[in-house]
């Protein structure tokens, strides 16, 4: 009995430096099943496209995969991009791998395709290590998990988009036939996708390394942003978690007070950054008692520290 289509999803921006590794990681998949290969090139400046289009020519894919690659005509921004990615996917599993992180495991896709023979799980992830732009390892920490377990929702859900490292995502593509307004409006995808799979059914963490993550990478999002940009993406974090409590009405309230204080230290932050002083000043006393204790201690130490 043949094992159903997984989609693997990349996106990719200005990444010529990194597509190849990411390119490598998915094609040495020993998947037993059909797999779909989605490239979706957001108009990048750079060589990306040629370095695409060269890897193929090269490197056949093996006989059960299917690639299919596009470079948009114009640039339609990495949320847009990611959903537009999505939207393409026709496997009944999807996973994701940006076009600077990559997979180091051959038996990924095999792995967490077993673990999805639990009906009940929604979302399944693993370890990770990193990488830094002068090569340098570590290990991905920010899920602080030990061994491999159930990931209770409200736990899952007050790390936010924190709770995984992306290439390490396998979900099942039901979850993303009725988008809410949430994922939608949302500036990045992590936080939508944890959240909308945290509510859709179990969560399962295997730990076990099995891909690498690159932080602070040339072109990654969260560098080629300028400052006022990221004003403009907290904005949206604020408004996707309003929507997110709207649409699921106000059910998980209490577990998302951890990531909102976040939200408000780095917006007071951001605006000082920016030389809003009066305004971060203002923000800083309005919101204060959201922020918590270690949050303001956070604030006014960066602030006495910034030049």
């Amino acid at each position: 009995m043949e094992l159903p289509k997984v989609s693997v999803v990349t996106i990719t921006y200005g990444q010529e430096k990194y597509i190849t590794e990411t390119l490598d990681g998915v094609l040495m998949q020993q998947y037993d099943g059909p797999v779909e290969f989605i490239i979706a090139n957001d108009n990048s400046p750079d060589a990306t496209d040629d370095v695409v289009k060269k890897y193929f020519l090269e490197n056949p894919a093996p006989e059960n995969f299917e690639i299919r690659y596009t470079k948009h005509d114009s640039n339609k921004g990495m949320m847009p991009n990611f959903i537009w990615a999505l939207e393409q996917a026709t496997g009944k599993y999807i996973a994701l791998c940006e076009g600077d992180d990559y997979w180091t495991d051959p038996k990924k896709l095999q792995l967490q395709r077993e673990i999805m023979k639990d009906e009940e799980i929604s979302l399944t992830f693993h370890a990770a290590k990193t990488i830094n732009g002068d090569g340098k390892l570590g290990i991905y920490s920010a899920n602080n998990f030990i061994g491999s377990h159930y990931v209770e929702a409200h736990e899952f859900l007050k790390r936010g988009g924190g709770g995984f490292a992306t290439p390490t995502v396998f979900f099942r593509k039901s979850i993303l036939e009725q988008l809410p307004n949430y994922f939608l409006n949302c500036g990045v995808g992590d936080y939508p996708l944890a959240f909308l799979a945290a509510t859709c059914g179990k969560v399962f963490y295997l730990d076990r390394v099995m891909a690498t993550y690159r932080v602070s990478a040339d072109n990654s999002w969260s560098s080629k942003l300028d400052e006022e940009k990221i004003l403009q993406t907290i904005e949206a974090e604020f408004l996707f978690i309003k929507q997110f409590h709207d649409e699921t009405e106000n059910q998980f309230l209490y577990f998302t007070k951890h990531l909102e204080k976040r939200l408000y230290m780095r917006k007071t932050l951001q605006l000082f950054r920016l030389g809003y002083k009066k305004k971060s000043v203002i923000f800083f006393f309005k919101s204060a008692r959201k922020m918590g204790v270690t949050n303001i201690a956070r604030v006014i130490k960066n602030c006495i520290s910034t030049p």
